[in-house]
C-alpha cells in the first residue's frame, strides 16, 4: 500500500542507495543496466532522484542536464508499487528541479514496445519528436526506441 502524501519523501539519489536502486531495477526490467552504471551515474553528479516510503526505496529517477536540456535517462518503479504514483511524483519533482536549474525541457527514450510507459510519458504532457533505430537491446535482438520532448 501506498501512504499519503505526507507520508513519502523524495530527495538526491546517493551512494548509500545504490544497492535498494540496483534491485529494483533488475526486478523491473528483464534486461537492466548494470550496478556500475548506477554508480558512474551518482559518481558523476547526476541530479536524480529517489522516493523513499516507509523508510525503503520504491521508486527512482536518473537524468542529466545538457546545456538548457533535462535528459529523463531511467525512472523506475518498485514492481510492488507500480501504478500507485510513484512515477508521476518522482517526474514533477524532476520537472521543478530541472525549471529551478534553467532547463527548458525534458528528452527522453522509451522503447517501442513500452505501450503503458508511452501513455504514461503522453499523459505527463510529452510528445513523440523522432524514432533512434536499434536505440535497446533485447533478448532476441535489438529494438528502436521512440524520441519524446516535453517542454518545461
Amino acid at each position: 500500500m501506498f501512504y499519503p502524501d505526507n507520508e513519502y519523501h523524495i530527495r538526491q539519489l546517493t551512494e548509500a542507495d545504490l544497492a535498494q536502486v540496483c534491485s529494483i531495477e533488475k526486478r523491473a526490467y528483464t534486461i537492466a543496466w548494470t550496478d556500475k552504471v548506477h554508480a558512474e551515474c551518482v559518481e558523476s553528479g547526476y541530479p536524480s532522484l529517489i522516493l523513499k516510503q516507509g523508510g525503503a526505496i520504491v521508486g527512482y529517477a536518473i537524468f542529466n542536464y545538457l546545456y538548457d536540456e533535462c535528459h529523463l535517462m531511467n525512472i523506475v518503479t518498485d514492481p510492488n508499487f507500480q501504478g500507485l504514483g510513484v512515477a508521476t511524483r518522482l517526474i514533477k519533482a524532476m520537472y521543478d528541479k530541472a525549471r529551478k536549474s534553467g532547463m527548458v525541457k525534458v528528452i527522453l527514450e522509451v522503447r517501442e514496445s513500452n505501450t503503458i510507459a508511452i501513455e504514461f510519458y503522453h499523459k505527463q504532457g510529452f510528445a513523440e519528436i523522432g524514432l533512434r533505430k536499434n536505440y535497446y537491446k533485447t533478448t532476441d535482438g535489438q529494438e528502436d526506441a521512440l524520441v519524446m520532448e516535453l517542454i518545461l
